[in-house]
């Protein structure tokens, strides 16, 4: 019995795992999507024709944690590549009507886990300059927190701007610059 799950891509934690179901699903004729080096060339920094920072609209449907289809953007974003494992064709309007309904956050917060230093590392907070001030960023930033805190983190990296503060975050460590006279 298929459970059908979506999330999005994650950088650091999907690149490889990406790469190795398309090898997977690969056919010569390219019909399951296109083969794994196009991605990763197409990712890499040698590449000129993908805009990484839409890899954020990256999505992954997974089957009891397999992964089963994988949609991502190329530049322009409107260019929008599919790769779907054979006995999943039924995600292919799925995935079409995700594709043709994105390009519009307004607001995005990036949060790693580094769970050997038991840190949460926030980076990018952003929002739309003209949907700010309406709570979206501190409400991203604290679901992002939530969630790291249950895999046990205990403290979190994050801006030093006035917004933090604002929202009751407060440094926890000080730095110590040397200067030589």
């Amino acid at each position: 019995m298929k459970h059908i799950t979506t999330r999005q891509f994650s950088v650091l934690g999907d690149c490889g795992k990406i790469y190795q179901f398309m090898l997977d699903i690969y056919e010569r004729d390219w019909r399951n999507g296109v083969p794994a080096p196009f991605f990763e060339y197409a990712f890499s920094s040698f590449a000129k024709w993908m805009d990484i920072s839409y890899s954020y609209l990256n999505r992954i449907w997974g089957d009891n944690g397999e992964i089963v289809a994988f949609c991502f953007y190329e530049n322009p974003v409107t260019d929008i590549y599919f790769s779907l494992k054979p006995g999943y064709e039924e995600l292919a309007p799925q995935m079409a009507a995700y594709a043709d309904g994105q390009d519009e956050y307004v607001c995005y917060a990036g949060m790693w886990w580094i769970p050997q230093n038991k840190l949460a590392y926030m980076e990018p907070l952003c929002t739309v300059p003209e949907y700010r001030n309406r709570g979206l960023a501190a409400a991203a930033l604290s679901e992002m927190y939530r969630k790291t805190k249950k895999m046990g983190a205990t403290h979190m990296t994050g801006g030093f701007n006035g917004f933090y503060q604002k929202i009751g975050y407060r440094p926890a460590e000080k730095w110590t610059y040397w200067k030589k006279l």
